[in-house]
């Protein structure tokens, strides 16, 4: 009786999962039936859609707009961002968790304040600190200011304290520097720390919206998200269009995805997230 319990107990939370899983899945579903619809069917009230495939609307996505110039901006965006934001969060990291220095609660306070600062606070102070720099409609307007995070710092920040000091100490007795310590303790003991991180960031990083938008005039240095605004006029939008460059753009992230989930899941489960 007790087996037959736990049985129906396990299958009960198997079948709530996958209900969830399919819930969730609801506007990825959605998103691609509309980019393979006609206009008169984008709103016919089906979610699954059962005519006619449109597959004009992807050759219109590809032909019309310089997509494979915008993919591989948010590419390269995404790419630089995620490394300047791992690297200067595995240093901040390190002093943060490894050296006893006046002040450094203090320091770590504030970088804690910067992920409860929504960006739109932000937004003004940024762009008038690029604008002096003369960084405007350029790529590296976009890409420096986040090159640093607070969020990169704080998971990092705590992957580390949890590692014994013991094994730094060790290190640091046999003659391990700082650089050397950092690479074949810290580093080493946090790989899929890092994978995690890196996967989050470059998730956040290729999709940002806001701040290309207000930097960029120049088409040709436009990331892909901006792309969704040129199937629009002020009187209708392109449904069918503007959904095929949605789920083309989610191609990449979700082959990410796929390759590191497993670093993900391992590396919340070992974030230790203590201290």
């Amino acid at each position: 009786m007790e087996r037959l319990w736990k049985l129906t107990e396990e299958t009960g939370k198997h079948v709530l999962l996958i209900g969830l899983g399919l819930l969730t899945m609801i506007p990825i579903i959605w998103m691609i039936s509309i980019s393979l619809r006609s206009e008169q069917y984008v709103f016919s009230g089906h979610l699954v859609w059962t005519g006619p495939l449109h597959w004009e609307n992807y050759v219109k996505a590809l032909t019309e707009v310089p997509f494979f110039r915008w993919l591989g901006n948010s590419l390269r965006i995404g790419v630089l961002q995620t490394l300047g934001q791992v690297f200067i969060g595995v240093c901040a990291a390190f002093a943060f968790a490894y050296y006893r220095f006046p002040g450094r609660d203090i320091l770590f306070l504030f970088v804690l304040m910067t992920m409860m600062i929504p960006m739109q606070v932000t937004l003004v102070p940024t762009y008038l600190i690029v604008n002096q720099l003369d960084a405007l409609n350029t790529l590296t307007g976009v890409i420096v200011p986040h090159l640093a995070s607070g969020f990169a710092i704080f998971l990092l920040r705590q992957s580390f304290i949890s590692i014994p000091r013991e094994l730094a100490e060790a290190a640091a007795i046999d003659g391990a520097g700082a650089f050397r310590l950092l690479w074949t303790v810290y580093i080493r003991m946090s790989g899929t720390i890092l994978w995690t991180l890196g996967v989050i960031a470059f998730l956040s990083n290729f999709n940002e919206f806001n701040w290309p938008l207000l930097v960029l005039t120049d088409p040709e240095l436009m990331p892909l998200p901006l792309a969704f605004q040129y199937f629009r006029t002020e009187t209708q939008m392109d449904w069918g269009a503007t959904m095929a460059i949605a789920t083309l753009s989610m191609v990449p992230v979700l082959i990410l995805y796929l390759v590191a989930q497993r670093y993900i899941v391992d590396g919340f489960a070992q974030s230790g997230l203590k201290g």
